[in-house]
C-alpha cells in the first residue's frame, strides 16, 4: 500500500508531518475517495440495501428511520429500494443490490412464499427480515408480536361490550395470518364465536372502504371493527359514514400501528402501537451483528404491542 493511500485512510504508520501534506494535496486536488474500488479490494463496501413497500407508508418511514439512525452511526450508507407489494419489483430490487455489491439486506417481504428469501441464501447474502417474516422458515428477522397485537385490539373490543367484532385485514403477509389468529384466539376465549362473514380481507388497504360497504349491503351489521392497519381504518371511516353511521355510537373502531395521523382524526382512533422506529433499529442491529460477528446461529427478535385507547372505542 503506497504512503498516500496509508495517509487518507488514517493508517498509524505514517509520520503527522507526511499525513499533513498528503491530506493537503488531496484538498488541492479535490480527490474523493472511490468507496467502490476500496470496497472491492477490502470485500466490503460498507452498503446495505433497505427493501420496504413504500416509504410513502409512514410505518416504514419510521423503520427505515431506526435502520438509518444505527447504520449512519457506524458509516454504513444504505441503499433503499420500494416493492410497492410486487413480488417482482422485490426480486428485481435485490437483483440490483446484490450487483452492487451491498453487504447485507434488510427485506420487508411481500409474500408468504420463500422464493426471495431462497435468493438470499444462495446467494451467500446476510439479510434480516423486518415487519413481517415467512412463516416457517428459520430465518432472521424482526417484528412486532402480531398475534399479541390482534388478541389485545379484539379483548379491548370485548371488554367494552361489543360481540358483532368484523376484522378487515390484509391478504398477502405473514402479519395479517397472525393478527387473525390473535383476533379469532381472544373471541373464543370470551364465549364468541368465530364468523366468516365478518373477516373480510383486501390486497390493498384502499380496498377496506368498498369491502365495509359490501358487508353492509349483505345485511351484516357489526358493532365494532378492527382495521388490519390505520391506513385501512380511513376508509372503514368513510365506508360508516356514508352509511349514516357514528364511530363510536354506532360501531366502535380499532386498527394497528399508531400511526402520527391517528390522534387527530375525529374521533381520535384508538390504534395497537408497534414499536416502528425500534423494529428499525433493532434489525440494523442484528444485521451487524451478522456481518461483523459472522454468527451462525438465527436471532428473531419479537416486540410487544400495546393499546392506545382514544375516542373511537
Amino acid at each position: 500500500m503506497s504512503t498516500a493511500s496509508r495517509a487518507l485512510n488514517n493508517r498509524g504508520d505514517v509520520s503527522e508531518s507526511t499525513r499533513r501534506r498528503v491530506l493537503q494535496a488531496a484538498r488541492e486536488l479535490d480527490y474523493v475517495p472511490n468507496s467502490l474500488a476500496r470496497g472491492l479490494l477490502s470485500g466490503r463496501t460498507r452498503t446495505v440495501g433497505v427493501i420496504v413497500t413504500t416509504i410513502l407508508n409512514p410505518f416504514y418511514a419510521a423503520v427505515v428511520a431506526g435502520i438509518q439512525d444505527v447504520l449512519g452511526a457506524k458509516g454504513y450508507n444504505v441503499v433503499l429500494y420500494n416493492s410497492d407489494e410486487d413480488q417482482r419489483k422485490e426480486l428485481a430490487a435485490v437483483e440490483a443490490l446484490i450487483a452492487q455489491r451491498v453487504d447485507g439486506i434488510i427485506l420487508a417481504p411481500v409474500q408468504k412464499t420463500p422464493e426471495t428469501v431462497e435468493l438470499l441464501v444462495n446467494r451467500n447474502v446476510p439479510f434480516v427480515l423486518v415487519g413481517r417474516t415467512i412463516l416457517g422458515l428459520d430465518t432472521d428477522y424482526v417484528v412486532c408480536d402480531d398475534i399479541a397485537a390482534g388478541q389485545i385490539a379484539t379483548e379491548h373490543l370485548i371488554r367494552k361490550g361489543h360481540r358483532q367484532i368484523m376484522l378487515i385485514n390484509s391478504s398477502r403477509n405473514s402479519s395479517s395470518e397472525l393478527r387473525y389468529q390473535g383476533y379469532a384466539a381472544a373471541l373464543r376465549a370470551n364465549g364468541i364465536e368465530v364468523d366468516s362473514r365478518l373477516v373480510r380481507s383486501v390486497v390493498l388497504h384502499t380496498d377496506a372502504e368498498r369491502a365495509v360497504l359490501q358487508a353492509l349491503d349483505e345485511g351484516i351489521r357489526p358493532t365494532a371493527i378492527f382495521c388490519f392497519c390505520d391506513a385501512m381504518a380511513l376508509g372503514v371511516m368513510r365506508a360508516l359514514r356514508a352509511r349514516g353511521l357514528r364511530v363510536p355510537d354506532d360501531v366502535a373502531l380499532v386498527a394497528c400501528d399508531n400511526l402520527d395521523f391517528t390522534e387527530f382524526l375525529e374521533p381520535a382512533l384508538t390504534t395497537i402501537d408497534v414499536p416502528k422506529h425500534e423494529m428499525g433499529v433493532k434489525a440494523a442491529e442484528v444485521l451487524l451483528s451478522k456481518l461483523h460477528k459472522h454468527k451462525k446461529r438465527t436471532t428473531q427478535v419479537v416486540l410487544r404491542p400495546s393499546l392506545v385507547a382514544r375516542a373511537s372505542t
